[in-house]
């Protein structure tokens, strides 16, 4: 709710949304791309490092390789919920309906007993779904 409020009604986030959608055109009108993209990365790191202890403390352990390969997921999640992959659209609300999505296949394929090669098969094919769809309504 914190972050939708952010990107929603802060200026803040008006500003992520406008360089999102044409960093070119956001600079021309007087934005400070840098800072802004700068901002974003350390609410990004701050964010990560929460998701590190939370896994941290899940797993009670510090592993190297957890959450390795969770970038398709993540993506694919953000694409399901609404994220243009050209930038300027989607929501926090949308991004959070698509990782349930993805983590209910993901939970699916796993009680079913999928091989992992053919769940990420799965995974990428539902991703490349959602570009085609989102390509095919920007083109509207």
């Amino acid at each position: 709710m914190l972050f939708s409020f952010i990107a929603e009604e802060t200026m803040f986030g008006r500003l992520l949304y406008a360089i999102g959608g044409n960093p070119d055109a956001a600079r021309l009108s007087g934005i400070n791309v840098a800072r802004h993209t700068f901002g974003l990365f350390m609410l990004m790191g701050v964010m990560t490092a929460i998701a590190g202890i939370v896994t941290t403390a899940r797993l009670n352990a510090a592993t190297t390789s957890a959450g390795q390969n969770a970038e398709l997921d993540a993506i694919a999640a953000a694409v399901i919920g609404g994220t243009s992959l050209l930038g300027g659209e989607g929501t926090i609300f949308g991004a959070i309906v698509g990782a349930l999505v993805m983590t209910s296949l993901d939970n699916g394929m796993s009680l079913m007993n999928l091989d992992i090669t053919f769940q990420y098969v799965i995974k990428g094919l539902i991703l490349l779904l959602a570009v085609w769809v989102d390509m095919a309504q920007r083109r509207k």
